[in-house]
């Protein structure tokens, strides 16, 4: 089963080229870095917020094209060894939808409980 997070949004600072996907309001707890990949939990363990630092070179498309996000999903697999993180976004480009995917892996230090949880954003 998958828990996912409700009343999802984005924010993305161009500028900056960074991506913030983001549910309900919680308690923060800690968070993990993978490369540039910071995860927020809160102190139930549920997942917050995802953030991508270097979003377009890591999804590999245009900084304009992260302003016309359409749809973003994401599930996080945390076991007792690792976390491991699996991105699919969906673009919009001249009216062209664009897809991309973004993959990522670590080791669970913080001893996060074992879960599936989700995070999609519907734009």
């Amino acid at each position: 089963m998958v828990k996912k997070s409700k009343g999802n949004k984005y924010d993305y600072d161009f500028q900056n080229d960074s991506i913030l996907f983001y549910g309900e309001d919680n308690n923060y707890k800690s968070s993990i870095d993978l490369d540039g990949i910071i995860i927020d939990f809160s102190e139930e363990d549920y997942l917050m917020s995802i953030e991508i630092l270097d979003a377009s070179e890591k999804f590999k498309v245009s900084k304009y094209d992260l302003l016309n996000v359409k749809n973003f999903n994401a599930i996080i697999k945390v076991t007792p060894e690792n976390i491991e993180v699996t991105m699919k976004m969906k673009l919009s480009n001249r009216n062209n939808l664009i897809a991309s995917s973004l993959d990522a892996l670590t080791i669970n230090s913080m001893n996060i409980p074992s879960s599936t949880q989700g995070i999609a954003v519907s734009c």
